[in-house]
């Protein structure tokens, strides 16, 4: 597998343990990255529909933010195989987007819902644990 080093290589992975016991918090910290761009979008494109931010504007600011993703996902394959840093992102990006709605735009989640936003942060400990492998 290639991999190319530049500045996040220096300034951020090396200077940290990523390892916690059998738990490799790398990938997960790559998917909260990709998360959090995906926030950026959602944001906008959430300000564009209540007429908050002008579509000529949110769009193409929106669309700017977007182009990091493929960037960060290169780099998370670093440390991870696609399919699973793919499922990393998902699950983080409905995270953190569903807790952004809720308490950010006051919309509702209600009963099992809420178990399930719970199981997606426990399939993301999953996702960490590397014993056995």
């Amino acid at each position: 597998m290639p991999q190319f080093k530049d500045f996040i290589d220096t300034a951020f992975i090396a200077r940290f343990n990523w390892k916690w016991g059998s738990f490799s918090f790398l990938p997960i910290a790559f998917g909260v990255a990709m998360a959090l761009v995906d926030v950026v979008m959602m944001f906008v494109s959430k300000l564009v529909h209540l007429g908050k931010i002008p579509y000529a504007v949110g769009l193409p600011l929106a669309m700017a933010a977007y182009t990091v993703q493929p960037y960060l996902f290169i780099k998370g394959m670093n440390y991870e195989g696609m399919a699973v840093m793919n499922l990393i992102w998902n699950l983080s990006s409905n995270f953190i987007i569903t807790l952004a709605g809720v308490f950010l735009f006051k919309e509702s989640i209600r009963g099992l819902r809420w178990l399930a936003i719970l199981m997606s942060v426990f399939s993301l400990g999953l996702f960490a644990y590397t014993g056995g492998e």
